[in-house]
């Protein structure tokens, strides 16, 4: 007996096939990741064959997007076969057999198809069409969850700058105020025409004074 996949996920899950609804897998979003885990289905979604697993940081994730999907050849078949019907006398048994062979075929070329892209890589998941609905709630949920990735992680980058400018600034006032090695600071240089101060006790000083009468302070 076949089970759904991932049946104790918390993510949402989806039938894979129109013959099968009951084999499900999930497709999940969280803060980090966008999460895949998909029966792949053989022979028109008759049979189950392998998974399709995925695990992609919302980052990656470029493009978030559902389309449907008509495959001719499968409808067409179908059709036939369906029609078909009409033209033998077989038992219920076989007409029955035949209706749900029918069924599978042209129902498997209507698709619902969820695609996102990976670093630029198309990824698709293919569903029976009458999870239409469920997809795109999915896919709005997606998009809402990376819009949200993206939003904090701007204002992460917003405040990390702000952040490394303050820094800037504030060793800008501190190298002000105590002055480069090797060069006198802008508050203890006289301005042109203005009287000189001693650096070390604050007193004014004459005009041309190389020492400073209070302390004996060189002047630069």
């Amino acid at each position: 007996m076949v089970e759904s996949a991932a049946s104790n996920s918390k993510g949402d899950q989806f039938a894979v096939s129109l013959v099968t609804p009951w084999i499900k897998g999930t497709m999940d979003i969280d803060e980090s990741f966008l999460q895949i885990d998909m029966p792949n289905t053989v022979l028109f979604g008759m049979l189950p064959a392998g998974k399709s697993k995925d695990s992609t940081p919302l980052s990656g994730v470029t493009n978030v997007y559902t389309s449907n999907s008509y495959k001719i050849g499968a409808i067409i078949l179908g059709a036939f076969v369906l029609l078909g019907l009409s033209m033998i006398g077989s038992s219920i048994v076989g007409a029955l057999i035949l209706i749900l062979i029918g069924v599978a075929i042209f129902g498997s070329g209507i698709k619902t198809t969820f695609s996102y892209e990976r670093s630029g890589i198309a990824k698709s998941i293919d569903v029976p069409f009458f999870e239409a609905n469920h997809v795109r709630e999915f896919e709005e949920k997606v998009l809402a969850r990376i819009q949200g990735f993206q939003d904090d992680r701007n204002v992460r980058m917003q405040t990390q700058k702000s952040m490394a400018q303050s820094r800037e600034n504030d060793q800008a006032i501190v190298d002000a105020v105590k002055g480069k090695p090797g060069e006198p600071s802008q508050q203890n240089q006289p301005a042109a025409g203005s009287m000189a101060f001693c650096p070390n006790y604050g007193e004014g000083l004459g005009p041309g004074a190389k020492f400073c009468t209070h302390c004996g302070t060189k002047i630069v």
